[in-house]
């Protein structure tokens, strides 16, 4: 089972959120956008969803409009334009604008296109129950009902599944003296992460990616501290071959893999044993 990766987010009236711990129901919608043209499709939702809302007091919908890191330095711009657009108190409330690597919404969601909206629902728990894609549709909207419904009629999830554990994103930790050099190669902490998924492990690190299925990770063990010179940037092992993508000295959590796996360059001599990740 998936789950919503934890991001930050701010809503329409400017009070900051954090996803998925701020979803305020029980049962929850998030109409993901991805372009300027899905609001369209995100609209036709409204109607049913506020419907179904009224006779569900614990159903809450969310308009997600998703934007890429490159536009956050404008975000009260474009916030303040939607939010001037829209002034309905309601509407401004429930719409959530995240500005991140759209990669860590689509790769825990298994999002492989974002041509088109994305329909999640959620448990306050942030597990996925029902996913889509499109505008509003009776039959998907049937289905979507169904979903909701066997909610409410099941026991609440206390999360202590081993689902509630998977889906998750790992940030990393940013020594401030090495944040000028790393982001002067395009890695800062909106481009560096850790994604851990039911089927995979993802890192990201600025424009580097070591992607694996999870049944190839061996082991993981925490090491460090580390020197410098071994451990800020992408950095090789002569040694064994091994990946590091580093931020800091304090330490990190090596990955050693079943089988090599690329990080570096798309290439079968650049197979890595194993990868060092300075997360959070």
């Amino acid at each position: 089972m998936r789950r919503f990766p934890t991001v930050s987010a701010r809503d329409l009236e400017g009070t900051d959120r954090l996803l998925p711990d701020d979803l305020g129901g029980e049962r929850n919608v998030a109409l993901i956008a991805f372009r300027r043209h899905h609001q369209a499709a995100v609209d036709s939702w409204v109607p049913w969803l506020e419907e179904r809302a009224a006779d569900d007091p614990d159903l809450r919908f969310y308009e997600l409009p998703t934007i890429g890191t490159r536009w956050s330095p404008v975000r009260p711009m474009i916030d303040g334009g939607m939010a001037t657009a829209i002034r309905t108190p309601a509407v401004l409330a429930r719409t959530w604008t995240i500005y991140t690597d759209v990669r860590r919404i689509t790769t825990p969601l298994g999002i492989t296109d974002t041509d088109d909206i994305a329909v999640v629902l959620l448990g306050r728990d942030g597990l996925v129950r029902w996913q889509s894609t499109g505008a509003f549709e009776p039959r998907r909207a049937s289905r979507l009902g169904d979903a909701i419904d066997a909610m409410r009629q099941s026991a609440p999830d206390d999360g202590s599944s081993d689902h509630a554990r998977t889906g998750r994103q790992f940030d990393f930790a940013f020594a401030p003296a090495a944040r000028p050099l790393l982001a002067a190669a395009g890695i800062v902490p909106s481009t560096a992460h850790v994604t851990v998924t039911d089927d995979e492990v993802v890192a990201r690190f600025g424009p580097w990616c070591c992607r694996t299925p999870r049944t190839n990770v061996r082991d993981a063990t925490t090491t460090g501290p580390y020197r410098a010179h071994r451990a800020i940037g992408v950095r090789l092992s002569l040694a064994d071959g091994g990946l590091t993508f580093g931020s800091t000295t304090a330490g990190g959590v090596c990955i050693r893999f079943h089988e090599p796996v690329g990080g570096l360059v798309p290439r079968v001599d650049h197979l890595h044993p194993g990868l060092t990740v300075t997360v959070a």
